[in-house]
């Protein structure tokens, strides 16, 4: 691994291009704009993909990250951020035009990868770097917390404009993280939310300016270390059944055969 590419990749908005900075990092997955970096104790998972869409590859990349991010041993806490524009630009519309059979396995397998980051067994923190729509929130509420940019960028729910419903998995993850408020204005009014809109009503936890995003990411993820909560006894598996336990209908539905694909009407 280049230290230009180390340096890079670490920062959701820019370039750390100091020996101090690199002498920090160590990185532990690299592929394809995927890179797994650590430092002090807390993993930087970056998505440097452009629009970085959900589609075959981009899951494929994520899933190979997150398992790095789970078999580190603790103590430990993840960031999860992207670069540039986006954080993420939700499914891939083109590859799922030119690709309807394979749809349903590629949400299977991204709802599985939410499902794992969902209970992972340490604190997860997202850095929204820029517009995330669709999937693209998604992926931010399966984490603990979420910090946004100001300025630029939008967390959007994009179903209702495109005149999509909500699958099983999707809808149990919204409802696990937000209140009914968010849910009402965010999906069924299809509001864009900018970041004040978004921690006003409860989407995002904290917003800051693009340039102490990535420093203000890795602080939080780093007060969830055991030894800074100051912990008698921290057991991962314990830390994982318990957010099971909190996100019991999320994370069935996204680990469920399908998604829990069958409609609504199937649960009443």
């Amino acid at each position: 691994l280049k230290s230009s590419q180390a340096t890079f990749c670490l920062h959701p908005s820019r370039s750390w291009r100091t020996a101090q900075a690199v002498s920090q990092l160590m990185a532990l997955f690299q592929k394809d704009g995927v890179t797994l970096t650590e430092k002090g104790g807390v993993l930087h998972l970056v998505l440097d993909r452009g629009e970085c869409r959900i589609n075959p590859t981009s899951v494929s990349l994520l899933s190979e990250g997150l398992a790095v991010a789970e078999k580190h041993p603790h103590p430990k806490s993840l960031v999860v951020a992207g670069q540039g524009k986006f954080f993420c630009n939700g499914l891939d519309v083109e590859w799922l035009d030119k690709n309807p059979k394979g749809v349903p396995e590629l949400l299977e397998s991204f709802w599985r990868v939410l499902a794992r980051l969902l209970v992972m067994d340490c604190r997860t923190v997202c850095a929204l770097n820029g517009h995330a729509f669709g999937a693209g929130v998604f992926l931010a509420l399966a984490c603990d917390y979420r910090i946004m940019r100001t300025k630029q960028g939008f967390v959007n729910f994009p179903e209702l404009n495109l005149g999509m419903p909500l699958s099983k998995g999707f809808a149990e993850l919204a409802k696990a993280k937000l209140s009914p408020s968010a849910l009402r204005v965010g999906v069924l009014a299809g509001k864009r939310f900018g970041s004040t809109e978004a921690v006003t009503i409860g989407i995002v936890d904290a917003e800051f300016p693009v340039e102490t995003l990535e420093e203000e990411a890795q602080k939080l993820a780093a007060e969830g270390l055991p030894q800074n909560l100051k912990l008698f006894r921290f057991t991962p598996s314990s830390y994982r059944k318990m957010k099971i336990e909190l996100y019991t209908d999320a994370y069935r539905a996204l680990t469920a055969p399908g998604g829990g694909s069958a409609g609504p009407e199937s649960r009443l």
